[in-house]
């Protein structure tokens, strides 16, 4: 099974030009730094080289509304924002991103291990994958006419994408599923599936 992680991310990064930023809790992640992926304490002086930013929420945040304002610009000329966020507290960064560009924030504390996809109405493609592992501690996000749903838990918004100017942004409930300990070849395909949507393709 590891040797299959591994050739996923090496097939993946042969095609990439430019490079994801990560930022945020990131220490329980299954990322490696390498020539795709740079993994950031703060938000780099310069977003240029860069095709994505995944903010991966703790339960506090060093971005400053500065930060906020130019990851914002970011996505509006055609940056990927993935902004990610589990159950109280770890939400920080991600409520900061939301409650800028939708007055929104997430919300509840759900426990349920699998989400339902959203088949054939997303901008992701889920194909033949009708339940995705959740998290462990996820929450919910708010209903926008500007979002499409892509998974469901309790009836809820678990994963939601859309478009910003010309940018792309996912919001996720429940990122906890990228641990290295929760890690599998469903969720492999989901963040290869993110990463398309992130950066274009």
């Amino acid at each position: 099974m590891r040797l299959a992680v591994v050739i996923f991310f090496f097939s993946f990064t042969s095609f990439s030009q430019r490079e994801v930023l990560i930022l945020g809790n990131h220490s329980s992640l299954c990322i490696d730094e390498n020539d795709t992926f740079i993994i950031r304490d703060t938000l780099p002086d310069s977003l240029e080289n860069y095709d994505a930013i995944m903010l991966f929420s703790g339960s506090t945040s060093s971005l400053t509304e500065s930060d906020i304002d130019r990851i914002v610009n970011f996505v509006e000329l055609g940056g990927g924002l993935y902004s990610g966020s589990e159950n109280w507290p770890l939400q920080a960064e991600s409520n900061q991103v939301t409650h800028r560009l939708y007055k929104k924030e997430s919300f509840g504390q759900f426990e349920q291990l699998e989400a339902e996809a959203s088949q054939n109405r997303g901008n992701l493609k889920f194909d033949g994958i009708a339940e995705i592992p959740a998290g462990s501690t996820t929450v919910a996000f708010p209903m926008d006419h500007r979002l499409k749903v892509e998974a469901w838990i309790d009836d809820q918004p678990l994963i939601l994408s859309g478009n910003i100017e010309k940018g792309r942004i996912i919001i996720d409930g429940g990122y906890s599923r990228f641990y290295c300990d929760q890690r599998n070849e469903i969720t492999d395909v989901l963040f290869h599936e993110f990463l398309l949507f992130l950066r274009g393709k």
